[in-house]
């Protein structure tokens, strides 16, 4: 009975090592563990970048995701894939989520790569991070360029030299999910405006980034109007000065105006 039983753990330990992963006919190497979704598995694979106008190899790689539907042939993305430097980075985490007002099934890709010494920014991280949104249409994947831009790209971290003033807000599953249960999800669907209120002195920058900071700023209680976020930066139409001001601000620093008055 002893040896049965021993026989039959080493016949399905053996047959669990050599089970055939669904991405395995795709050539380049697996970057990621195949995600499983309704229709059928996300591959993630790393592979040569041709060059856009040659279509000669770049002699860089890139991490490109192939969409196998219910065990048809895989299918590459459409659209941007994964961002690459010298190295093609590594994902984080890939899920899939029903988001949105008809509940499509969406995935989200968290990825990272360590920038090189030549063009990393001074008092960085020097780990840039994105979030790439896809969603299975047909036999492929397309590319959800309006969510990808919403949840953008940025370091890590950037610093003043002196302590952390940016961090990019989407580093881990857990962040994401918050981030589609704000108010602010709205603009992941479409463009509008969101009335918000300001919780703390905010400077104001031209441009979605650290770099762009001017003397301008918003106090407590100041109202004003979101029109666009990427990377946790938020664009506010501020009407309540002598002349509008349409500038960025960190979106932390901001109450969505139905939330504040609880």
């Amino acid at each position: 009975m002893t040896k049965n039983l021993i026989f039959l753990l080493i016949v399905l330990l053996s047959s669990s090592a050599f089970a055939k992963s669904p991405c395995a006919d795709i050539r380049g190497k697996q970057s990621y563990p195949p995600l499983n979704i309704t229709g059928g598995a996300v591959c993630f694979v790393q592979e040569a970048i041709s060059d856009d106008k040659t279509g000669a190899p770049s002699g860089l790689d890139g991490i490109s995701l192939y969409y196998i539907s219910n065990g048809n042939v895989p299918v590459k993305a459409n659209g941007r894939g994964l961002l690459y430097d010298e190295t093609p980075g590594e994902i984080v985490d890939a899920f899939s989520m029903n988001v949105g007002r008809d509940h499509r099934e969406e995935i989200f890709v968290i990825h990272s790569m360590d920038v090189r010494d030549s063009l990393v920014e001074p008092n960085s991280s020097g780990k840039f991070y994105s979030v790439s949104v896809f969603y299975p249409s047909g036999n492929t994947l397309l590319r959800d360029d309006h969510a990808s831009d919403w949840f953008g790209a940025d370091y890590s971290w950037l610093s003043d030299g002196k302590r952390v003033i940016y961090k990019f807000p989407y580093q881990s599953k857990k962040d994401v999910q918050q981030a589609i249960e704000s108010p602010f999800a709205l603009f992941m669907i479409d463009n509008g405006n969101i009335p918000v209120r300001v919780k703390s002195k905010s400077y104001l920058f031209e441009e979605p980034n650290v770099r762009s900071e001017t003397k301008k700023y918003l106090i407590v209680g100041d109202q004003a109007a979101v029109e666009q976020i990427t990377a946790g930066w938020c664009q506010v139409n501020y009407l309540g000065g002598t002349r509008p001001i349409k500038m960025w601000l960190m979106c932390s620093a901001l109450d969505v105006e139905a939330q504040a008055k609880k």
